[in-house]
């Protein structure tokens, strides 16, 4: 039911970047209850339902605001109640199963997105390797970029193989990577071709300014923990 149009899991990683900036109005948002912001959009029985999942993840630590966007989505989009009740119920599963992925210490945004990745079809261990491979820093943008290589096409286990590669570059650099991909494929590149030559020449560049050299795993998505025995080779223009 959910659309997977290519720049969604982007702007939401951009915006979450955006949170500060924006928080009084963000503030005034976030005070409407869930019970408020569905309104009279449900049939009563649908609505108690939502409700029901709602407060079932609110129990859970689980954000919660997501699970409210679906009901609302399904709304839009005329979906029958018990259609809606799934796919709420659905996101619920979802961001129970990335946040443990992602330990308990991720944030809602990362929650968020790793729910998202897990949708498209990413395994939980991808999730996993990537807070492993980026412990500190936030998960949201290559969570996203991840999601949307996969919208563009991209296979599961070859969007999640490029990006692990890519893990521990600056969030700029996996946008721009993003970017390039969207643009290959736009020209006629076969997704899976123009994910992994992109990421062969993100990943040349960053050796050439000597960035991230750590940052070079085998080819199993299941384990980045383990760098490879890579020589980068000589600097040349990606």
């Amino acid at each position: 039911m959910r659309s997977r149009r290519s720049g969604a899991r982007l702007a939401a990683a951009l915006a979450a970047l955006a949170l500060l900036a924006a928080a009084p109005a963000a503030g005034a948002q976030g005070a409407r209850t869930p019970a408020e912001r569905l309104g009279t959009r449900l049939d009563p029985a649908t609505r108690t339902q939502v409700l029901t999942e709602v407060e079932a993840a609110r129990r859970d630590g689980l954000p919660v605001e997501e699970l409210v966007d679906r009901a609302l989505e399904g709304a839009s989009k005329h979906a029958p109640g018990g259609a809606i009740v799934s796919s709420v119920r659905d996101v619920r599963r979802a961001l129970g199963r990335a946040r443990t992925a992602l330990g308990r210490g991720a944030s809602d945004v990362e929650i968020e997105a790793g729910a998202s990745a897990l949708e498209a079809g990413v395994t939980p261990s991808v999730l996993a390797s990537l807070r492993r491979a980026r412990p500190q820093a936030s998960l949201t943008v290559p969570l996203s970029v991840l999601t949307d290589l996969v919208g563009f096409g991209v296979p599961t286990d070859t969007a999640a193989r490029t990006v692990l590669r890519l893990a521990r570059a600056q969030d700029a650099a996996l946008l721009e990577f993003q970017r390039d991909v969207e643009r290959d494929i736009g020209v006629g590149a076969l997704p899976a071709a123009a994910a992994s030559l992109r990421a062969a020449s993100a990943e040349r560049s960053l050796l050439s300014t000597g960035a991230n050299s750590p940052n070079l795993y085998s080819g199993d998505p299941g384990n980045a923990s383990a760098p490879t025995n890579h020589r980068p080779p000589a600097k040349r223009k990606p």
